[in-house]
């Protein structure tokens, strides 16, 4: 994994540790949960290991968790209500259509969520290294 790649996701081992705690698993356990094998859960549980979008997108269905904070540890770690319409989270009524078909085509795809805000991250983090 590139130096880049570790900083961005250096707390990702710490976060999923902290959802096994909370939902009381054992890494066996939850390990068979994620379909992972012992020692491939543990790789990412100690940052050996970024997860996989398989994983991710198993901790999001399964457990609800919230990959903003999986990955970023920005806003809960777990959903509250997942039936909420994307259209409650808009600020502004005069979003464009195109912002709206991007919001609920990543609320429907983790894995793309999972890009997109990982390249919103790295371009506001160069943002503020120009300033």
């Amino acid at each position: 994994m590139s130096k880049n790649n570790q900083e961005a996701f250096q707390g990702i081992g710490r976060r999923l540790k902290k959802i096994r705690k909370q939902l009381d698993y054992s890494i066996p356990k939850m390990a068979g949960a994620l379909g992972l094998s012992y020692n491939g859960y543990y790789k990412n549980e100690i940052n050996r290991a970024v997860p996989g979008g398989a994983t991710m997108y198993s901790l999001q269905k399964n457990f609800n968790v919230s990959m903003d904070w999986l990955l970023f540890e920005k806003g809960p770690m777990f959903f509250k209500d997942k039936s909420q319409p994307v259209e409650t989270y808009l600020v502004n009524a005069n979003q464009t259509p195109e912002l709206l078909e991007l919001l609920n085509a990543m609320e429907k795809n983790p894995q793309l969520k999972h890009e997109i805000m990982a390249y919103f991250y790295k371009f506001k983090t160069e943002k503020k290294l120009e300033e």
